[in-house]
């Protein structure tokens, strides 16, 4: 037993050993090509703006990774990235990322939550050399870094990040009144941060949040607007997610995560849009009209958000055969304007009066279509046409449906004889 104990613990580390030796490492960064701005750019992470020169971002270790076909770069940035923040635009499979770079000087900022970094209202000594800020991203990735340069070869710069802010949530899209978590984090060495969440829509701007690293106290918060703040294991990237309790109509928009530290601050976009399905009513549920006069139907759209719907009706000759326009069935049609609910949410309503019906309308459908964004494809609900006094079956209808249930009851009977024996046994012993 001892033998097949060593036996069975040697293949386990056999087995070890194997995969140790056959895992391929992860593939090496592929080298991201950018648009290098000339002109200082505004410094805070949002692209800046001047003539682009087409620039080159290559990664630790990917010197024999060629990029993706494009221009020629005139400028090469051999980029020194410790935690990984930007990398990962570089890994295969991906889309091709977006990527602008800015010449940028580290600076204080005005804002009152953050002057406890900056005690001499200047910019640190320590910010030497040449800056830019990269601003790269693709819809499921994006991180804004802000680079400190070194020394170089001709036509190639070494440069190293000294903070970068990302997110795994660049684009949103949630439902109305469904918690929603804005992810961002930020990697940069150890020291005090301060941090912002901004919310901009149609022009206007609000701070939903700020948080001091050093008090670890929130100095300004919103209602319905949550930090969640973690340190992920080994890696140095700050977790600092806002959560949306309830989402509605007026949270969409562009939010901005900021983050403050004492030798330069940066930031990162993220798009919200938020949405809802219509709720569809037809009215009346029952359709049954008296020969020679009209009928109206009324669409009821209600809860839907964004504001653009599609309203549309559509009639069923006899109940059969593809679905058309209503034609010369309908008299006059309307549609009311939008109404806005408390919740953001429209509402309208959709009107067909049709002419006065006839006997070879009876049984005809009419659907309303209603088409909205928030739909995988267009919503119908459908009524169908009743003439009050239309006559029944016919005397022969009736006679063939005998006929069926004699024959189908003897049938029975002929398959099932043991059936009948209970009733009659019962019958001679009375």
């Amino acid at each position: 037993m001892a033998a097949g104990l060593r036996l069975l613990l040697a293949g386990f580390f056999w087995s070890l050993f194997r995969v140790e030796v056959t895992a391929s490492p992860p593939p090496p960064p592929a080298p991201v090509r950018c648009a290098l701005l000339e002109g200082e750019g505004r410094g805070r992470g949002l692209p800046g703006g001047g003539k682009a020169r087409p620039a080159l971002l290559r990664f630790g270790g990917d010197a024999e990774n060629p990029p993706e076909p494009g221009s020629e770069p005139e400028v090469t940035f051999s980029v020194s990235d410790p935690w990984g923040a930007l990398t990962p635009l570089g890994v295969p499979p991906r889309t091709p990322p977006s990527c602008e770079l800015n010449p940028t000087n580290p600076q204080t900022v005005s804002a009152p939550w953050s002057r406890p970094l900056h005690p001499d209202a200047r910019s640190p000594p320590t910010a030497g050399g040449q800056w830019w800020v990269a601003a790269v991203g693709t819809p499921q990735y994006s991180a804004t870094a802000l680079l400190q340069g070194g020394t170089g070869t001709e036509g190639t710069i070494t440069a190293a990040v000294s903070l970068a802010v990302l997110t795994n949530t660049p684009t949103l899209r949630v439902r109305v009144g469904s918690p929603t978590l804005l992810h961002c984090a930020f990697a940069a060495p150890l020291s005090p941060f301060i941090l912002e969440w901004r919310h901009q829509s149609r022009g206007a701007g609000r701070i939903l949040l700020a948080y001091d690293s050093s008090t670890a106290r929130a100095s300004h918060t919103t209602p319905g607007a949550e930090l969640l703040l973690g340190t992920r294991d080994g890696d140095g990237v700050t977790e600092v997610t806002l959560r949306l309790a309830r989402p509605s109509p007026g949270d969409e928009g562009t939010y901005i995560c900021s983050v403050f530290l004492p030798h330069g601050h940066t930031q990162t976009v993220l798009q919200l849009d938020v949405f809802e399905p219509p709720k569809v009513t037809l009215s009346p549920k029952n359709l049954v009209v008296t020969p020679g006069t009209s009928a109206e139907l009324q669409c009821h759209v209600s809860g839907f958000y964004p504001l653009d719907v599609t309203v549309t009706w559509q009639r069923r000759a006899g109940g059969s055969g593809p679905s058309r326009s209503p034609g010369g069935t309908v008299m006059d049609s309307w549609t009311s304007g939008h109404r806005q609910a408390a919740d953001g949410t429209y509402s309208r309503t959709a009107a067909a009066r049709l002419i006065p019906a006839r006997p070879q309308h009876h049984g005809d459908v009419y659907s309303c279509v209603v088409t909205h964004t928030a739909l995988a494809k267009p919503m119908r609900v459908s009524v169908r046409l009743l003439l009050a006094g239309t006559e029944g079956p016919h005397l022969e209808d009736i006679t063939g449906l005998f006929l069926v249930a004699f024959i189908l009851c003897g049938l029975i009977r002929w398959l099932y004889p043991t059936a009948a024996r209970p009733e009659e046994e019962t019958k001679k012993s009375q």
